[in-house]
C-alpha cells in the first residue's frame, strides 16, 4: 500500500481549499515525510529534497482546489510531487552527479543490509534510479512512468533493467547479495 493513499476527512480539505492555515498544516504533517521520502530517494540529496518538497507544498496549497476529491487527495499530492522532481532533475541534471564514496566492507547482518541497499541505490545514476523508485516502490507502471518523462515505455524498462542490473553488480561485487535487488 502507498504511503500516499491517505485520507483526511471533508472538513478539513474543503478548509485547505479555503486558505484555512490549520487544515493547510494537518495535510502538511500527514504528506510531509512521504513526500520527502519519495523525493530523497529519487535526487539523493537532502538539501535539495528539503527545497523540492518545499516546492511541492507550495504547488499543493496554491492548486488543492483543483485536485480532484479528499479521496484521491493524496495521489494527487504524490503526482505533483513526482512531476516537480522530475522538473528539478531536468533543470539540475549537470548538478546531479552520485559521490564517488570509499569502498566500504558489508557486511551480512539486517542494518547493514538495508544500509548496503542504500549505498547502492546512491550510486546508481538519477533517472535509473528514479525509475526504479517509482516502478518498484510508488507502483506505478511503464506507461505511467514513460508519460512522466515524455518517453517510450521502452525507456522505463530499459532504466529500470540498468538499474537493477547496477545495483545487482555493485551488491554482488561487495558481498551484498543477489537476493538484495530481486
Amino acid at each position: 500500500m502507498s504511503v500516499f493513499n491517505q485520507t483526511i476527512d471533508e472538513i478539513t480539505y474543503k478548509s485547505a481549499c479555503k486558505k484555512n492555515s490549520n487544515a493547510q498544516k494537518k495535510i502538511y504533517e500527514l504528506f510531509a515525510s512521504p513526500v520527502y521520502n519519495l523525493i530523497y530517494r529519487m535526487v539523493q540529496n537532502r538539501h535539495d529534497a528539503l527545497d523540492v518538497s518545499q516546492d511541492v507544498f507550495v504547488k499543493v496549497f496554491t492548486r488543492i482546489s483543483q485536485s480532484q476529491s479528499v479521496e484521491s487527495l493524496g495521489f494527487w499530492i504524490r503526482k505533483i510531487c513526482i512531476n516537480t522532481t522530475l522538473s528539478f532533475i531536468k533543470m539540475n541534471s549537470h548538478l546531479i552527479t552520485n559521490v564517488d564514496f570509499k569502498e566500504k566492507q558489508i557486511h551480512r547482518d539486517t542494518h547493514e543490509t538495508i544500509s548496503s541497499l542504500e549505498f547502492a541505490l546512491n550510486k546508481i545514476p538519477t533517472i535509473p534510479r528514479s525509475v526504479l523508485w517509482l516502478y518498484e516502490v510508488e507502483g506505478l507502471n511503464h506507461q505511467e512512468i514513460a508519460d512522466l518523462f515524455g518517453k517510450s515505455i521502452s525507456f522505463s524498462k530499459t532504466n529500470l533493467s540498468r538499474a537493477k542490473q547496477l545495483a545487482q553488480m555493485y551488491l554482488t561485487q561487495n558481498g551484498g547479495g543477489y537476493e538484495a535487488v530481486q
